[in-house]
């Protein structure tokens, strides 16, 4: 996707060891989706995935690496979180559950945009929370008093504030408006003991926010200005939510690509969420895409209600919770999974409670001819192994190509680059889009970090202008030019032939 080129120029970015890049020469033609180029040349997105697959291709040599690396941290911190509230043996079943997920694994551990980061931060804020919850229950232990769980909360938040700053913050903020009512019932903030206990959690949230103010200075010259903000205001025409007013970009849009993407694609996607009816829609479509990717955890739902009657009211809480995070995240135009992979810890633990309940009611154990099983374990063995047959059924799928199997316009970018790379000289690519060209699902323009040094430049076919400054800006490298027939194969050949 476009947002997957977003977080590899953040983890280039970074492997360069800087926050942004410098302006490169004739920027203009290298203009592309969620990137800024002034006053610096950076990703509009948040740091964290991108540092994540920074340290994917640092020490293991390739970003993919990143992407196992944000899955294992989010199983690791579902199993922590249910660990607060469930036995340890409900705590594995969740942290493999989720680690075999198969729309997970064959999703976000596949695609360089994913919320696993977002999961592991909220996971992280919502374990903190009913830990030191359930250690207040009885004032006199000390051990309520806990530098550890606020510092655990306060990485949580940071966590989400590197990912997903909107949609964490807001659940961050639900949740803990959830939790307040029962601390200040019991008058926690009358002890020294609690506010030192505050400290760590205080101190790592205030360094993050420290440090993604540096972020804003370095990308955009200003602390107060986030860089998705920059970059909307330059580049961007539909508002971010629904209830604000489309804008003029103060940079305009100088290539036909650019006014297809934002005066078409994503103006659509506004204008049809903005009126009451499009909302309603938009929140059919996005509930039915849930549906079909975490049913098992929304159908948990109703049968918490029937089975979970000593802790109906905190359930019917965490509910209320869950629809309003949901609601407000609605009033986002765009219906993509990440955006409400904060909510994802809170479903694991709503369904933990729902299947322990049952498994209360129900009975305890199964009974065999040989010797008794213990239903949880039962229920378990059979999470587990539905999900392993679900994402080996969906590799297979995958990598078992027929002859029909259309090679997408990434892999086929990709493999132009290793055929260019593969010569001794670097090269410039201008890239020539007809007309009707889908520039939503397709576009080429994107480049690294290093401009300089960088094998392959992608750059637009532009004005005779603009395509000579380019040239000029780059005389030692080989320039080529990018068609597309009428069925969008790409013909690449040599400038001027």
């Amino acid at each position: 996707m476009h947002d997957d080129f977003g977080n590899l120029l953040v983890a280039s970015t970074l492997l360069e060891g800087r926050l942004s890049n410098p302006v490169p020469p004739a920027w203009e033609s290298m203009e592309t989706f969620h990137v800024v180029f002034q006053p610096s040349y950076a990703s509009k997105y948040p740091i964290g995935l991108g540092f994540i697959l920074a340290a994917g291709k640092q020490f293991f040599g390739t970003f993919a690496a990143g992407l196992w690396l944000c899955a294992g941290l989010a199983s690791a911190s579902i199993a922590w979180m249910i660990a607060a509230h469930f036995p340890r043996r409900w705590a594995m079943a969740s942290g493999l559950v989720t680690a075999t997920h198969p729309f997970w694994q064959n999703g976000w551990s596949q695609e360089f945009t994913n919320g696993w980061l977002a999961v592991t931060g909220s996971a992280l804020v919502l374990g903190g929370l009913l830990r030191i919850r359930s250690r207040f229950r009885s004032p006199s232990d000390c051990s309520c008093y806990s530098g550890y769980l606020t510092g655990m909360v306060g990485l949580g938040c940071v966590i989400t504030l590197f990912s997903r700053p909107f949609e964490g913050g807001l659940v961050g903020g639900l949740l803990g408006l959830y939790f307040l009512p029962s601390l200040i019932r019991r008058q926690v903030y009358l002890d020294s003991r609690f506010w030192k206990a505050a400290v760590p959690g205080a101190a790592i949230l205030a360094s993050g926010i420290c440090f993604q103010l540096v972020i804003n200075r370095s990308i955009t010259g200003h602390v107060s200005q986030l860089p998705y903000q920059l970059h909307e205001s330059q580049y961007g025409v539909a508002p971010v939510l629904i209830w604000q007013k489309p804008h003029e970009p103060t940079l305009g849009h100088r290539f036909a690509e650019q006014v297809t993407f934002h005066h078409g694609w994503s103006m659509n996607a506004y204008n049809q969420t903005a009126s009451f009816s499009g909302y309603f829609d938009m929140l059919h479509r996005r509930m039915v895409f849930l549906i079909n990717h975490w049913g098992q955890m929304l159908a948990s739902i109703p049968l918490g209600l029937l089975f979970l009657r000593p802790e109906r009211r905190r359930f019917i809480g965490l509910i209320g919770l869950v629809l309003i995070a949901i609601l407000v995240i609605n009033c986002i135009p765009w219906a993509v999974p990440q955006y409400v992979s904060p909510l994802i810890p809170i479903a694991i633990f709503i369904g933990c409670s729902v299947a322990r309940g049952f498994i209360k009611r129900v009975g305890l154990s199964l009974r065999l001819p040989n010797r008794p099983i213990k239903l949880e374990y039962a229920v378990f063995a059979f999470v587990l192994l539905l999900n392993i047959f679900g994402v080996l059924s969906i590799a297979t799928a995958r990598s078992s190509r027929s002859e029909g199997w259309e090679v997408s316009w990434a892999e086929k970018r990709v493999e132009m680059i290793r055929q260019l790379s593969s010569q001794p000289t670097l090269d410039l690519v201008f890239v020539r889009y007809p007309d009707n060209f889908d520039i939503v699902n397709s576009e080429w323009v994107f480049n690294e970090a290093d401009i300089e040094n960088s094998s392959v430049l992608w750059v637009r076919w532009g004005t005779t202008e603009l395509n000579q400054r380019v040239i000029a800006a780059y005389p030692n490298r080989k320039v080529w030019l990018l068609q597309f027939n009428e069925k969008s194969e790409p013909i690449l050949i040599e400038f001027g032939l």
